[in-house]
């Protein structure tokens, strides 16, 4: 039968705050054979209706017509390589690659992982929440109440972004003092919750290496992204006592390999949603773990590119967390996703094993 798409936007409820990096709603690509549906998700492209527009070309231009296989979806993953995208291109054929994976497991009645191994590195993979999305005020009294939340569910791993109000050209050592005050208490409040600090590339190299002291002493698991990318990461890696993340809006294993052999990051974040899919996500794995790099998977998005993660995480052993939007009101267990004591547990379920159809 000839395969026929779906598109499915849900309101993400904390998805469109000001202050956030990346904003929308949850965009659903499905892909049916009549039978079975091979769900993707091509959230925060940065432009929903472009993004489902291309989705629809791309489909009906080259996937359509074609008998759904392993070396299909390969030929539609080189395709697209070879195109170059940009971010809004790569999250559409980034979509459709994902729902093509889970459409050839459901086929199969296997998990997506099963395709690729007969068993999982691991069935339980831990998990950080970052809580940006479910700030309202983001004064210090709404991250103390949300960590004191996080705390409460059981999560022993977060990330936070206090950072906004430090711009490009400004007096960034005088801007990003509340940024600290809200990191000093936090860690004051919640001594054994571990930290993550997104920096969304906001300072310069040279004021980021005056404050890094000052970040040392809180004692993060990493600093994320401080500056735009460079050959000065490799001095902020060389400074820094904790890990150095980058690498989250990159389609294909180009940058992330530049990253990895320039020793500028001891963590590479692709994302499901903008690498090209579920394939090139491990064919990046692949390379870092080449390259003695650790891979934590970009994630602040919606329950399909969270199982998509989980899944990659579940065949490549160098995948140590993966991130999660926090969700407070337990709102996204009813999509399928199982979190226990702080770690989201790999099922057997055909597919990814959660659905956005509700």
């Amino acid at each position: 039968m000839r395969l026929e798409l779906k598109i499915l936007i849900q309101p993400d409820p904390d998805g469109h705050g000001a202050a956030l990096a990346l904003v929308g709603d949850w965009v659903f690509v499905g892909i049916t054979d009549g039978t079975h549906t091979g769900w993707g998700e091509a959230t925060h492209s940065g432009d929903d209706t472009r993004c489902v527009s291309i989705v629809r070309e791309l489909f009906h231009g080259g996937i359509a017509p074609r008998q759904l296989s392993r070396e299909s979806i390969r030929a539609f993953e080189t395709k697209m390589r070879a195109g170059r995208p940009d971010l809004v291109t790569a999250t559409a054929c980034s979509a459709l690659n994902q729902a093509l994976y889970e459409l050839l497991a459901k086929q199969d009645g296997v998990p997506v992982w099963r395709l690729f191994a007969d068993k999982p590195t691991r069935v339980r993979i831990p998990v950080y929440v970052t809580v940006n999305r479910v700030l309202k005020s983001r004064t210090s009294d709404d991250y103390v109440a949300t960590l004191a939340n996080v705390q409460e569910a059981g999560f022993s791993d977060y990330k936070c972004a206090p950072f906004e109000k430090v711009t490009p050209a400004g007096d960034q050592l005088s801007e990003c003092r509340p940024g600290f005050a809200i990191l000093h208490e936090l860690r004051q409040r919640f001594p054994g919750l571990r930290l993550r600090v997104d920096f969304h590339k906001r300072f310069r190299p040279e004021t980021f290496l005056a404050i890094l002291p000052e970040l040392t002493r809180l004692s993060p698991v990493w600093i994320e992204e401080p500056c735009l990318l460079g050959g000065h990461y490799a001095e902020i890696r060389r400074q820094a006592s904790c890990k150095v993340a980058a690498g989250e809006l990159f389609f294909g294993v180009e940058k992330f390999e530049e990253l990895a052999r320039n020793g500028w990051a001891d963590v590479i974040m692709p994302d499901v949603k903008h690498v090209g899919g579920f394939g090139p996500l491990l064919d990046v794995c692949t390379m870092a773990a080449d390259c003695g790099v650790e891979v934590s998977p970009h994630n602040p998005a919606g329950p399909v590119a969270t199982a998509a993660s989980l899944h990659c995480a579940a065949l490549r052993a160098n995948v140590s967390c993966l991130e999660l939007a926090f969700d407070p009101d337990c709102m996204r267990s009813k999509y399928g996703e199982v979190i226990q004591d702080g770690q989201m547990a790999l099922g057997q379920a055909p597919g990814w094993g959660v659905s956005p159809e509700l």
